[in-house]
This record gives C-alpha cells, sequence and structure tokens, in this order.
C-alpha cells in the first residue's frame, strides 16, 4: 500500500512537473482511479497486449499502400517495434504473471482500403490510433502495481508517441493537412483515457 501511494504521488509530481497544476493533476489520478475499480495489471497487460496486435496488424496492412520510400522506411521500422512490444507483453503476461496471455483477434478496417488512392486516410488512421495508444498508456500508469510493469509501460507510451509524430510528418510530406499546429508535434500534453475506453476503442476493430 505504501509502495502505491508512493507511485500515485510520484505520478502527480510527473503532471505537476509538465506544467499542470497539482489539483488538476490529483483530479485526474482520482476520476482515473474510480473509473476503473477492479482492473488488476494483469488486464492491463492483455488490454495492451491486444492494442499491441492491433498496432502490428495495421502497420503491417500499411506498408502494402505504395508510399515513398522514406514513409515506407519508416512504416517498417514502427512495424518491428510493435511486433517488438507484442512479445515483450506475452513474455510477461507469461512469465512473471504466470498466466495465458490473450489470443490475437482478426482485424477489421471497414471501408478503409490498403492502396494507392487511399494513402492519406490510412495515415489519418494511424493518427488516430497511435493517438489511442498513447492515451490508454498514459491512462493506465497510475492504475500499474508493479514497478517493472509501470516502467515498461512509460517506455511503450513514449515509442507511441514518436510513431504519432512521425505519422504526423508522413501526413504533410504527402501535401494535406492534420489536427493542430501543422508540425510533427502537434501537442504538449498527451491526453489519457481509461481502460474501459481503450477497450472499446480497439473492440471496434475486433471483426465479430
Amino acid at each position: 500500500m505504501q509502495e502505491k501511494t508512493m507511485v500515485r504521488r510520484q505520478f502527480v509530481k510527473v503532471l505537476t512537473a509538465a506544467g499542470l497544476s497539482a489539483a488538476f493533476a490529483k483530479g485526474f489520478l482520482g476520476q482515473a482511479l474510480a473509473q476503473s475499480k477492479g482492473i488488476g495489471d494483469l488486464d492491463i497487460l492483455n488490454l495492451a497486449l491486444t492494442a499491441e496486435y492491433l498496432a502490428s496488424d495495421f502497420y503491417t496492412r500499411a506498408l502494402m499502400v505504395p508510399f515513398p520510400g522514406d514513409i515506407r522506411d519508416y512504416l517498417a521500422e514502427a512495424l518491428k517495434h510493435e511486433e517488438a512490444h507484442v512479445q515483450a507483453l506475452r513474455d510477461t503476461i507469461a512469465g512473471p504473471f504466470k498466466a495465458t496471455p490473450v489470443a490475437r483477434p482478426q482485424f477489421t478496417y471497414g471501408d478503409l482500403r490498403f492502396d494507392a488512392a487511399s494513402r492519406l486516410k490510412v495515415l489519418e488512421t494511424l493518427i488516430a490510433l497511435e493517438t489511442a495508444f498513447t492515451g490508454a498508456y498514459l491512462g493506465a500508469i497510475p492504475l500499474i502495481q508493479n514497478k517493472a510493469v509501470l516502467s515498461a509501460a512509460a517506455s511503450i507510451a513514449m515509442n507511441e508517441e514518436a510513431h504519432l509524430a512521425l505519422a504526423r510528418d508522413a501526413v504533410l510530406e504527402l501535401g494535406s493537412k492534420v489536427e493542430g499546429p501543422q508540425t510533427p508535434v502537434g501537442r504538449a500534453f498527451a491526453k489519457a483515457i481509461t481502460p474501459e475506453e481503450a477497450t472499446k476503442a480497439v473492440q471496434g476493430f475486433i471483426r465479430k
């Protein structure tokens, strides 16, 4: 209990150092905890694994689109990152937690086509996904009890934020516009979402 209290205090301290008021940081933390009762580290790990399955699936499909070489290089490298996240999460669930990792679902993207005519739509969808991934990890951080899992979540969140910036840059390179400032890094603060919100976002892409 003392360790959990210290982690929560540290989370508030990080948000405060980032320029948010201590009252806002504490309020955010309290809201996240209130909306996520009964969710443990294993639940968070399996949710993260499902999201990473989705990420690796989407990047694999995105590589079928004839993007310019530098954008294609980014997508290929990002796919390696997402696959590494999948393996790390599976190893953690099966190893230290001695549980069975959630199975990889089949995903669907509605009427989205992975072809030359849909290049911008693919990148815009990728931006939406990476925004959700970053928000999901940020929202999970104050709920995580295991320090190793907490560190891993923060590390992956940073990686997903980098992917988001590169996806925005790719849209700009193709001559289109992104939300907010017309720069790869479009925001000062990432917006957290709760595990419940993250679950709904991911389930929208799972084939029924």
